[in-house]
């Protein structure tokens, strides 16, 4: 059996309003919050998604988190971290799952 290259792996799908709540100037999810729309219910989420990145994910987790969250690709996190594009998918998508779960059982989860 061949060896399999980086670009054989899919990116995880992820809900662009999931990623809009933890959105930095650096992420290509930024939203300047100037419609007026976001109020302070968006604020709330994404304090407490915040708080859950810190607090409930592993180091590996939070490291991939942040660095995809800054606009960096699999690709690019992987030869940071020093693993392979795999890996940083499954942390990703194995920490989102994580979250999600969490603000549900926050009731958190239908304030987008």
């Amino acid at each position: 059996m061949a060896p399999r290259k980086e670009h054989d792996f899919a990116e995880v799908l992820v809900d662009k309003l999931f990623l809009e709540s933890f959105a930095n100037e650096q992420s290509p999810y930024y939203s300047n919050g100037l419609d007026g729309s976001q109020g302070p219910a968006l604020d709330k989420f994404r304090s407490r998604l915040r708080w859950h990145v810190d607090n409930s994910l592993s180091r590996r987790q939070k490291q991939v988190i942040r660095h995809y969250l800054s606009g960096r690709k699999e690709r690019e996190i992987a030869s940071i971290l020093g693993i392979t594009q795999q890996v940083v998918n499954i942390y990703k998508h194995r920490a989102i799952r994580r979250l999600q779960k969490i603000m549900v059982l926050n009731g958190l989860s239908g304030v987008c």
